[in-house]
């Protein structure tokens, strides 16, 4: 598996590390799987830090975007949101780990994967597309 995130999806990107957002924040990732890619078309922000979605808000996220929620993208978040995010709701889904700057975002990606136990497995950002 790898990520390529789409232009315009980096854009928002920039523009939410601009608004330097507190530790925490998270957003769904908007977008769809190819094959073993996950392509990022949108990053929909706005989760209060100190929380995760919880089933509900997940299925009330599938209702707006049937079928392409592929992920979860947090702004410098802390070990007990990313310990909640390893359960059956978000296996196989991309998480995106933000940091940096507007100019110069620093972007971890994982899948959660399921190896006896759910862990976070790196996946690698697929190099950026020209415009």
């Amino acid at each position: 598996m790898d990520v390529l995130i789409i232009p315009e999806a980096r854009g928002e990107i920039e523009a939410l590390m601009a608004l330097r957002p507190r530790p925490g924040t998270w957003g769904v990732i908007v977008g769809h799987k190819l094959g073993s890619r996950f392509v990022v078309e949108k990053i929909g922000a706005g989760g209060s830090p100190g929380t995760v979605p919880d089933e509900r808000t997940l299925a009330e996220l599938e209702r707006i975007w049937p079928g392409r929620i592929v992920g979860i993208a947090a702004v410098r978040p802390g070990g007990a949101f990313n310990k909640a995010l390893l359960g059956p709701a978000w296996y196989a889904k991309l998480i995106l780990r933000l940091s940096g700057t507007a100019r110069t975002p620093v972007l971890r990606s994982h899948m959660v994967e399921f190896k006896r136990r759910f862990i976070l497995e790196p996946v690698p950002l697929a190099p950026a597309v020209k415009e």
